[in-house]
């Protein structure tokens, strides 16, 4: 998740506003929130959108992150396959396994 609120930070909706007023508490909440640091007054229906916004981005992150997660375990699989028809001389067999692995069938 570190990651994620770094690529958040870089946003410019995020960069000038009030960077040096919040601080991050990733106690609170599914994906941790932003906090008034008491450095100055920060109005609560601003700071409560900013987080809406964190959140929001936070979702996504973790949704795609997910996506990466499963075409990994199918690349993965895939090079298993080659690794093992390596030897063999049945490239359309192979091929058909690659296929496969890539959309997430076969064992």
């Amino acid at each position: 998740m570190d990651k994620c609120r770094e690529e958040f930070e870089k946003q410019k909706y995020w960069i000038g506003l009030f960077r040096a007023d919040v601080d991050f508490d990733m106690t609170l909440g599914k994906f941790g929130r932003y906090v008034s640091n008491g450095s100055r007054r920060i109005d609560a229906m601003y700071l409560e959108s900013f987080n809406e916004k964190w959140e929001a981005w936070a979702n996504a992150w973790q949704h795609q992150q997910a996506k990466v997660e499963e075409l990994e375990k199918r690349i993965d699989k895939a090079l298993k396959i080659q690794d093992e028809f390596d030897d063999q001389d049945d490239v359309r067999l192979m091929m058909y396994a690659v296929e496969q692995a890539l959309k997430g069938e076969g064992k």
